[in-house]
Parts: C-alpha cells; sequence; structure tokens
C-alpha cells in the first residue's frame, strides 16, 4: 500500500468498486490502506447514466481524479479521467506491485522486517528515480550500481539486482523505417548488399549496451528494405536507424545510386 496518508487534490487513484447506490458508487482505493473514495452518479460516465448498474459492477477497477479531500472524505470523478491517462495509471500501479512484491522477496532473503526495507530501499529510490520499479529497470542495464548510486546499500544493490535479473524483462520499444535503394552500376546488387551490412554494423558506433540495441534488415521486395529496429527507449532507436541510413548514403556516394527514406 501507499506510504502517503491521503491522496492531493486532482491526482489520479486506482480503486475496486465496493459498494454501488443510485446516487453513486464507493471505492477503495488500491494505493491507500483503508481509504475509501465516493463517486456520484453525474461523475461516473461522460454520457447519461439511466441505471449506474449497467456502468458500475462490484469488483470493477477504476481510475478516479480526486476532486475534493476533507478529512476522510473523498470524492472522484472517474469521467474526467482521459483513456490515455486510464492506461498509465493502471500501468503504473502493476509496476508498483511488481515492484513491491520483489522488494518483499529481497527483504526475506535479508530476514529484514518489510518496513525498513521499504525505509531503506523504496523511499530513497522513489526520491532518486521517481519510483521503486525504476531502480529496479535500471538494474537491469547498470547493475548493481543503480541502486549505490542512489544511496542505497550494498547489500540491498546485490540482492535486488539478482532478483530483478530473475522477474524482469528489459524494457523495449521498436520502430521501422523503410528506406528506397536505387543502384545503376553494373554490380548494383553486390553494392547494396555490401550498405545493408554496413548498415547493420552500424550498431557498433551507438554508445549502448549489447542487450539495448538489435537491429534487423529485411527485403520488404527491391528496391524497398526495411530497418527493424529493437532499443530500450526511441532515442537509442532513432540513433541507430539514422546511423544506418546515413552508412547507406555515405557507402554508396559516388555510385550511379539514389537513397530515399520512406
Amino acid at each position: 500500500m501507499s506510504r502517503r496518508n491521503l491522496p492531493e487534490h486532482g491526482a489520479l487513484v486506482i480503486g475496486t468498486v465496493k459498494q454501488i447506490f443510485g446516487h453513486g458508487v464507493y471505492v477503495n482505493l488500491d494505493e491507500y490502506e483503508d481509504l475509501q473514495a465516493y463517486c456520484h452518479v453525474s461523475e461516473v460516465s461522460s454520457t447519461w447514466v439511466r441505471n449506474i448498474r449497467n456502468v458500475m459492477r462490484i469488483g470493477k477497477k477504476v481510475v478516479g481524479r480526486v476532486m475534493r479531500v476533507k478529512e476522510n472524505q473523498i470524492d472522484i470523478s472517474i469521467k474526467r479521467v482521459s483513456d490515455g491517462l486510464k492506461r498509465k495509471k493502471v500501468e503504473e500501479w502493476k509496476h508498483y506491485k511488481t515492484a513491491i512484491t520483489l522488494l518483499e522477496m529481497g527483504a526475506k532473503q535479508r530476514k529484514i522486517d518489510f518496513e525498513v526495507a521499504r525505509s531503506e530501499v523504496e523511499d530513497v529510490a522513489s526520491e532518486y528515480y521517481g519510483s521503486l520499479y525504476q531502480a529496479l529497470e535500471e538494474s537491469l542495464f547498470k547493475g548493481e550500481v543503480a541502486f549505490t548510486e542512489a544511496d542505497i546499500s550494498e547489500e540491498w544493490a546485490s540482492v535486488l539486482t539478482q532478483i530483478a535479473k530473475k522477474n524482469l524483462t528489459i524494457p523495449k520499444v521498436n520502430i521501422t523505417r523503410d528506406i528506397e535503394i536505387i543502384c545503376w552500376e553494373s554490380n548494383g546488387i553486390v553494392l547494396i548488399r555490401e550498405a545493408l551490412q554496413k548498415a547493420k554494423d552500424a550498431r557498433k558506433d551507438v554508445e549502448a549496451e549489447d542487450e539495448e540495441l538489435d537491429m534487423g534488415v529485411y527485403v520488404r521486395g527491391a528496391p524497398i528494405y526495411r530497418f527493424v529496429i529493437s532499443a530500450r527507449d526511441y532515442g537509442l532507436a532513432e540513433a541507430l536507424v539514422s546511423k544506418a541510413i546515413e552508412t547507406v548514403e555515405q557507402t554508396l556516394e559516388g555510385y550511379k545510386a539514389t537513397v530515399k527514406v520512406l
């Protein structure tokens, strides 16, 4: 559970519908222990609701925006959260639960009280990275230094890095880029093949760890070729595809050839 006492006005919260009435619903806030929020029927949906039970059910997960906080009375609006923000909040909550589970595993392994573990790791990692999950993800790339540079002990760094590697996968984004390559030289096919091979080798010119970056080159149907890049983030992916295209252009420079990004 969240270690905060109350959500702030305007914050997004995720919860589980526990009670349904004609005038609205009561939602247990998943991130806050023993806290409920109320959503009036007028704030449940952006469309007119004739029967609230047509859009709400017991156990349904909802994302709401905090509209009022007064002592332990919290009012939320479900309709004032866009689909994009809902997806983002749900993803953040899943990451949070995963991180807490992994921290519990680490606490048991080190035989340390869980609340002590939260104080020594979760609070510090959240301050440095924004969340414990982000710290765990960073350890997939940096190793133990992801924790030690945030002033988390070497003992925790060793245990959590091992746990992260066993239970998390390296996050990747994928982009594709099609290019048209035409060469009128008599050995044009050979020159194009050489240019594409050098483009694949351009990966070593982009500063990144081996597991962070990968690229495949495919023939869509001559003269169209496709680069498929898998990377840790869009910045790395774009850097590689730009370098690959530049390499093709440089390799074919001086020949009767054209390179066009589609």
